[in-house]
Formats: structure tokens, sequence, C-alpha cells
């Protein structure tokens, strides 16, 4: 059984045991950064071979998850899967005129008057940009 984000295109796909809580985070994560994903609930090895290829399923670590059709992450924290989507990058400069945490919607209007005013700014979000105003 599979559940999927309305009206887009799949850019995730989570695997989880029918009945496990694991994998609840990383759909939080994947609809809080409007991120496309579709969720498959495995009930069975015999679907686990069909849906992933992979048997042996006491020994797979889930939630697993691919992303794009190019990469398959096996119990990932947050992070990997942030890093596999690129939405972690590395600061540009080594010094910054400003430094905003928080990209709700005044973080974000802060953010751009300062850098339209020539300040090197730095935006830091721990999830989604927009706040909650952005994924309402």
């Amino acid at each position: 059984m599979s559940e999927r984000t309305v009206g887009e295109d799949v850019a995730v796909t989570l695997y989880g045991l029918a009945g496990n809580a694991e994998g609840y985070d990383i759909r939080d994560y994947l609809s809080r950064t409007l991120v496309p994903f579709e969720w498959v609930r495995l009930s069975s090895e015999a679907e686990c071979v069909e849906r992933l290829g992979l048997s042996n399923v006491g020994e797979l670590r889930f939630p697993i998850v691919d992303i794009a059709g190019q990469e398959r992450l096996f119990a990932p924290d947050l992070k990997a899967i942030a890093a596999g989507l690129g939405r972690i990058t590395l600061p540009r400069y080594r010094e910054y005129d400003v430094s905003i945490y928080g990209a709700g919607p005044a973080g974000l209007s802060a953010a751009v008057y300062a850098a339209s005013e020539g300040l090197r700014t730095v935006l830091i979000e721990r999830h989604a940009a927009g706040g909650q105003a952005g994924t309402s």
C-alpha cells in the first residue's frame, strides 16, 4: 500500500514496514519542505523483493529512502536526506556582515533587505524556508 503526495511528480520514495513508526520524522520533514514523495508500506518479504529487489527483510535497516531513483539510503537521518536532495549548502564566505537565524517571513524579509543594502548576509533555517506561513 502506498500514499502519494498530491499533484506533483515523486522526488523521493520512502519505504517502511507496515505497523512500524519508522519514517514518521522523514515524512514530516519531506512534507514541511514541500518535497513530493511517495510513502510505501511494505507488509511482506515478497513485497520487499518485488518493489525493491531486496531480500532478507530481517537484515534490512528501515526506512529505506530512494531519492529521485538515483540514490538509496538505509535508515538515514534527516541530514543525509537533505544532503541527497541538495538542500545542504556550505557558506560562500568565511565571514558575514549579518547572520539571520530562522527563515520565516520576518527572517526572509530581513535577509532580502540586508542583501539589497550590499551586506554579506547568511540565512540559516533548521527546517523549511518560509516557516509556518510557507508551509500552510
